[in-house]
């Protein structure tokens, strides 16, 4: 088995830390976690919120993962099971709400593979089939991201500050933004509107409003809850309710070549080298830096900083003859 892995912090001049934690347990798993950013800066003990979660949920799987049979655990046992200890690792930090993360793991069990996803981060098998599930509440917030930045970039002196401008509004909330001067208040419900037809939400409508006028920094309400089409399933406070993971096995004698990727990835590339992953984000990033078309999502890119973490792992597995 030959890996090879690449993790780059979303911040230009390497000041920060960012929130993606690769994961290489040989003979165990290999795989990312990904912490989402905290939208107030909330450091636990110097480091970034969305960091320690990453950090924590891989040492909570390291430990569940060790003992073999529960690499074959059912999936929704696998999940309570990993909550648990997730949450029993705050404890000496009192942190309230829990910070979120994601996971995407290749779990070695035997003569199979296992691969387990919950959250946005991916997996690829043989260079084309794709393991990753997405969630609404991300596409409401890009909605509303684009229409702000494409607002702001008309009325602000560069690309960059339209870029902060919406980008605080969307964490932060657009109410928080009305009040500070950002937008004004004709500008966010129209918005919001535009977000809910243009999602054809408006089943939703009040939902969809409430958590764009609160902001990302109030999405935790939606995690591992159910009652709406925002909820979604993740390693937080709670149990992940929905079943929104994705739990696939495959026998190794058909897996070649094996890619977990972060969301910092928006584009695929042809071929499973970390070279040909950086190309790929290189080319996206030329096409669609702001991330407002083709690559639209919930942050752009600035001249400080990329537009998210971005992590990639890669395995060649040895070929395995059939018996």
């Amino acid at each position: 088995m030959n890996i090879e892995a690449f993790s780059r912090c979303k911040y230009r001049a390497v000041d920060r830390q960012g929130d993606d934690v690769p994961f290489i347990l040989p003979g165990i798993a290999i795989g990312l976690f990904d912490g989402a950013t905290d939208a107030k800066g909330t450091l636990i003990n110097s480091t970034p919120a969305g960091r320690m979660a990453a950090l924590n949920a891989a040492e909570c799987v390291a430990q569940l993962l060790a003992p073999t049979e529960n690499r074959k655990l059912p999936a929704r046992e696998l999940v309570n099971k990993l909550s648990t200890l997730y949450a029993k690792s705050f404890e000496k930090h009192s942190v309230s709400p829990l910070p979120a993360t994601t996971l995407a793991l290749a779990i070695d069990c035997g003569e199979n593979w296992r691969f387990f996803c919950l959250g946005d981060s991916g997996i690829r098998i043989n260079g084309s089939e794709i393991l990753r599930h997405t969630k609404l509440i991300d596409d409401v917030s890009t909605f509303a991201r684009v229409a702000l930045f494409r607002d702001q970039s008309k009325r602000l002196p560069d690309l960059d500050s339209a870029e902060m401008a919406a980008r605080r509004a969307i964490f932060l909330g657009f109410d928080d933004a009305v009040e500070k001067g950002i937008m004004g208040r004709e500008l966010a419900d129209n918005i919001i509107t535009k977000t809910i037809v243009g999602l054809s939400l408006q089943n939703e409508g009040a939902i969809v409003r409430d958590f764009l006028t609160a902001g990302i920094c109030m999405q935790y309400r939606f995690a591992n809850e159910v009652g709406n089409s925002l909820c979604y399933d993740v390693l937080a406070d709670g149990t992940p309710q929905i079943g929104d993971w994705v739990d696939a096995w495959r026998p190794k004698e058909d897996v070649q070549t094996i890619e977990v990727f972060s969301d910092g990835y928006a584009k695929l590339p042809d071929n499973p080298t970390v070279a040909a992953w950086e190309a790929a984000f290189e080319e996206s990033d030329r096409q669609d830096f702001h991330r407002i078309s083709e690559y639209a999502t919930v942050k752009g890119g600035t001249e400080d900083e990329f537009f998210d973490d971005r992590t990639v792992v890669i395995i060649q597995c040895p070929r395995i003859q059939p018996t």
